[in-house]
């Protein structure tokens, strides 16, 4: 039973070499890992060898096999991973367990958990370590009470923050074990057991919980001061004695630390606000940027007016994210004249109140010649429609109608998306009606995967009964169109066909070309270099994607398009977008903790718009995030240059990328 004090000091999880890398490294395997890469890459129709691997003599076949049936995605193989959670070998019992966690991941399904409980009991300890984690991923909310863990380890109160990002309850006794596990000696316990607290669903009024989150803006460790305060400002517990303490953490000497503070000080209330405007003089710069935006859109005192002022004189972001925050009637000509390309500070126009300065910051964006500002304004629209009158509501419906006949995947996904938005709250049936029909007009004829999937999640989440036969149409077109049709057409009523999934074009690279080679990738970016290993043991189609788009400098010049300060900075989207590829998608190939840190600061992922639809985007990370292990594609680490990618911004570029294969 989970019980208050059950944690102790021990290494965390991510942290624990793998025992069956350190043996597999000892043999050349290449040939095996490329049959497992190609059988995995054909999802459904590469089950069969996979589970014929699955059963091989050689335990660290068996190992492989579960990892890429794991990664498959098909709930078909569930009952061959439960299977092998009865090995004689423990490393594969492991593998099997991280697999059904992986799989429980890609399908947001709990249902492959059941049987994991009973083996945290397991005498071999990297089993009990792979189960931890595979519970957080696949376990339901009844299976807290048996993550105590013999050994009181990380692992588990790991386990249960992923319960909290999927959205499940704390039970209790989860929540008043992990109080006592914040306070204990060992530093990776307590920023586990933090990050549990401070990512609970729905947390209930809980003084103990505040205490101790209160009392870790003050650890040793930085990653964990952030996160407590982040917990806080979650709770909207920014008050008393951890007001004081998160005031004083606005100068913490760790910038991801300041960047917390700032973003709950500057959510609180306008005294925070003006605490935080009045205090960014000599902080760093996504300390500044983060209350920046922050502000925008907020009422602001004079004194924080005052404070923020100077600042538009400012060049790059420091003074657009200033004349933003600052808002007023002059808003739009203050964005428009601040020292930044129009595809990067228009965007900010988003967030204006004003409703002059809106209706002029729409004029402005949607008459732009880059439909990337095109984009940003058309979902600015969405923001527009309550407040809207009958007249401007059908000018909004007829915009969006002709944004969606746009060839243009910007112009139109930025439509799909505003639709959606506005589709989520109280619409007069003649307007659903005709944003609905525009829209299954589009996905019944649109060949892009991401952008018709997009249009098909929309039909599926605001039940538009108009597309079903749209939702038909793309069964069997492409494995993630094929799945984005099903779950839409159980949600319009309609039992999906029992056919095979379609089988997945592979990628157009090698794998062979990376697999058994140790892979090197420099980034020459306008703030310094960074260097990143790439592990293609563990994700080879993304680690030969890369190599390949690298070797044609299809990197080369490309924008970091997206920085989330103390979370990622992104890049590799030929269209500096959000929208852009190469051309194909790659499979997912999410890993456990076996196969290495996984998302810590300084891990390399792909982005995606769901499982198996990874393109060209990579993102590398500010801090951890325990939410992305087990579902994104984690390729690898920075070895050097963490400095770079610290300070990183939105705009900066690659311009030059080298990858060495020895």
């Amino acid at each position: 039973m989970l019980r208050a004090g059950i944690f102790v000091a021990t290494s965390l999880l991510a942290g624990c070499p793998s025992k069956q890398l350190e043996v597999a490294r000892t043999v050349d395997d290449s040939a095996l890992r490329v049959r497992v890469a190609q059988a995995e890459v054909k999802r459904a129709a590469g089950v069969a060898e996979l589970r014929e691997l699955a059963t091989s003599s050689d335990p660290h076949a068996r190992e492989l096999a579960l990892r890429g049936l794991g990664r498959t995605g098909s709930s078909e193989v569930i009952a061959t991973l439960e299977a092998a959670l009865a090995d004689r070998e423990p490393r594969v019992v492991a593998a099997a367990a991280t697999a059904l966690g992986v799989l429980a991941s890609l399908e947001e399904d709990a249902s492959a958990g059941g049987k994991l409980v009973q083996l945290l009991t397991h005498p071999d300890r990297d089993v009990r370590l792979a189960v931890a984690e595979a519970i957080g991923r696949a376990g339901a909310a009844e299976t807290q009470t048996a993550l105590g863990c013999a050994d009181r380890i990380a692992a588990c109160a790991l386990a249960l923050g992923r319960h909290g990002r999927r959205k499940l309850a704390l039970a209790e006794q989860a929540r008043k074990a992990l109080v006592v596990a914040s306070a204990q000696p060992d530093a990776d316990l307590r920023s586990a057991a933090t990050y549990a607290l401070s990512r609970e669903h729905s947390p209930p009024p809980d003084e103990s919980v505040l205490a101790a989150l209160a009392a870790r803006i003050t650890d040793a460790q930085p990653e964990t001061r952030a996160t407590a305060i982040a917990g806080l400002a979650k709770r909207k517990a920014v008050t008393g004695a951890a007001r004081a303490s998160i005031e004083a953490a606005l100068r913490d000497t760790d910038w991801r630390v300041a960047v917390e503070a700032a973003r709950a000080l500057a959510g609180a209330d306008d005294a925070g606000r003006t605490f935080v405007a009045t205090s960014l003089v000599g902080r760093p710069p996504h300390v500044i940027h983060e209350a920046l935006r922050a502000f925008a859109g907020k009422t602001l005192t004079p004194a924080a007016v005052a404070a923020i002022t100077p600042l538009v004189q400012e060049a790059g972001w420091t003074g657009c994210l200033a004349a933003a925050a600052l808002g007023g009637p002059t808003v739009v000509d203050a964005v428009t004249r601040c020292q930044l390309p129009d595809h990067l500070k228009l965007g900010l126009l988003a967030e204006v109140t004003d409703p002059a300065a809106k209706r002029g910051a729409l004029r402005v964006m949607l008459a732009h010649e880059d439909t990337r500002v095109r984009g940003a304004g058309i979902g600015l629209l969405a923001s527009t429609w309550k407040d809207a009158d009958a007249r401007a509501q059908q000018t909004i419906v007829t915009t969006l109608t002709s944004s969606l006949a746009v060839k243009d995947p910007i112009v139109a996904g930025s439509a799909v998306e505003a639709i959606s938005t506005i589709l989520e709250g109280t619409v007069d049936d003649r307007y659903k009606s005709s944003l609905g029909a525009a829209l299954v007009a589009r996905a019944e004829t649109e060949l892009d995967v991401e952008l018709s999937s997009s249009m098909l999640g929309v039909i599926e989440k605001r039940t538009i009964t108009a597309g079903l036969e749209a939702c038909r149409r793309s069964l069997g077109t492409h494995v993630v169109r094929d799945k984005a049709a099903r779950k839409c057409l159980v949600a319009l009523g309609e039992a999906p066909p029992a056919s095979a999934p379609p089988v997945p074009q592979p990628p157009p690279v090698d794998v062979a070309t990376v697999i058994g080679r140790k892979v090197t990738w420099q980034l020459a970016t306008t703030r310094g270099d960074i260097t990143i290993e790439l592990r293609s043991d563990v994700a080879p189609w993304a680690v030969a994607s890369i190599v390949a788009i690298t070797g044609r400098k299809g990197y080369d010049g490309l924008e970091m398009h997206r920085v989330v300060p103390n979370f990622v900075a992104q890049g590799g989207d030929p269209t500096s977008s959000g929208w852009g590829g190469p051309g194909y998608m790659l499979p997912a190939e999410p890993s456990g903790a076996a196969d290495g840190a996984g998302f810590v600061m300084g891990g390399v992922g792909m982005a995606d718009a769901g499982p198996d639809s990874a393109g060209s985007q990579w993102f590398l990370m500010h801090s951890r995030a325990a939410h992305l292990d087990g579902r994104y594609t984690w390729l690898g680490r920075v070895t050097s240059g963490s400095q770079v990618v610290d300070a990183l911004v939105v705009g900066d570029k690659v311009e030059h990328a080298t990858v060495t294969v020895h």
